[in-house]
C-alpha cells in the first residue's frame, strides 16, 4: 500500500504544467496530422469492402512511433526527474523512513503509467477522429465498420515494448544529470541520429534503442526488410532489446542511485 501511495503521490507530481503541455501537444500534433491528412485525401480512405478504421489506426500510430513517441518520452522523462532536482527535493526524500529503491522504482511507474495514460488518451482521439470523418464525409462510412480496437491495443503495445530502451537510458541519465538540459539535449540529437539510421534500413539499427520504435513495426514509412528482424511470435527480436537495455539501465541507475552521497 505505501508503494501504490507513493506512485499516487509521483503521478500528482507529473501534472506540473509544462508535463501536461508537452502531452497535449503531443496528441494534438499526431490527431491533428492524422485529421488533416484524411481530409485532404479523402478520397483514398475510401476503398471499396475495405474497414476505413485501419488506415486511421495506422496513420495514428505510424506519426506518434516515428516522430512523437521518443521526443515525448525524453521531454516527459527529463521533465519529471528536474523536478526533484530543482526543488532540490531529494534531500528531504531521501530522509523519510522508505528507501532509495522504493522512490526510484515508484518514479518509474508513474512515468510508465502517464505514458499509457496518453496513449490511450489517443487512443480516443484517433476514434473520434473517424467520426468527425464520418460527419463530414458521410460516404466514408466509418459508422458501418466496427472499429478494430484490438488491433491498435495491440499495435500501441509493441509501441511501449519499442520505448523501453530509451526509456531506461533517459531515466539514467536525468538521475546522473541535474539539470533539464543535458539530458533532454542528448535525447533529441539521439533522436535525430535515430532518424537517419532508420533510413538507411542497415542492421546498425539493432544496436541503436532511439531507432526501435521506428523499425520494431511496419509504418510503411521506412524500409526494414535489412534491418534483420526476427520474430519469436508475438515479439520480436528489436523488442527483446528493447527490455534488455531496460532492464540494465534501470539496474544501474537503480544501484547509483543507492549509493549516491547526498549533503
Amino acid at each position: 500500500m505505501s508503494f501504490f501511495k507513493s506512485i499516487q503521490a509521483e503521478l500528482i507530481k507529473l501534472k506540473f504544467p509544462p508535463i501536461l503541455w508537452l502531452m497535449g501537444f503531443s496528441l494534438c500534433s499526431v490527431l491533428g496530422l492524422v485529421l488533416i491528412s484524411h481530409i485532404l485525401d479523402i478520397n483514398n480512405v475510401v476503398a471499396l469492402g475495405k474497414n476505413p478504421w485501419t488506415k486511421v489506426w495506422t496513420a495514428g500510430v505510424s506519426i506518434f512511433s516515428v516522430f512523437i513517441a521518443n521526443p515525448f518520452v525524453i521531454m516527459l522523462i527529463s521533465a519529471a526527474v528536474f523536478i526533484e532536482h530543482q526543488s532540490n527535493t531529494w534531500k528531504y526524500l531521501y530522509t523519510t523512513p522508505k528507501n532509495r529503491s522504493h522512490l526510484f522504482y515508484a518514479k518509474l511507474s508513474a512515468i510508465i503509467l502517464f505514458i499509457l495514460g496518453t496513449i490511450v488518451v489517443l487512443s480516443l482521439g484517433l476514434l473520434l477522429c473517424g467520426y468527425i470523418l464520418n460527419f463530414i464525409f458521410p460516404e466514408t462510412e466509418f459508422g458501418y465498420y466496427t472499429p478494430p480496437v484490438l488491433k491498435l491495443i495491440s499495435k500501441f503495445t509493441h509501441t511501449v515494448i519499442s520505448l523501453l530502451g530509451v526509456i531506461g537510458i533517459h531515466y539514467f541519465l536525468s538521475h546522473r544529470f541535474k539539470g533539464f538540459l543535458v539530458p533532454a539535449s542528448f535525447g533529441v540529437i539521439a533522436f535525430i541520429v535515430a532518424i537517419i539510421i532508420g533510413a538507411l534500413n542497415k542492421p546498425i539499427a539493432l544496436y541503436y534503442p532511439y531507432t526501435y520504435p521506428i523499425v520494431s513495426q511496419e509504418h510503411n514509412m521506412f524500409r526494414t526488410n535489412n534491418v534483420g528482424i526476427v520474430d519469436y511470435g508475438w515479439l520480436n527480436n528489436v523488442e527483446v532489446f528493447s527490455i534488455i537495455w531496460f532492464v540494465i539501465f534501470i539496474a544501474l541507475a537503480n544501484v547509483l542511485e543507492v549509493k549516491k552521497q547526498v549533503s
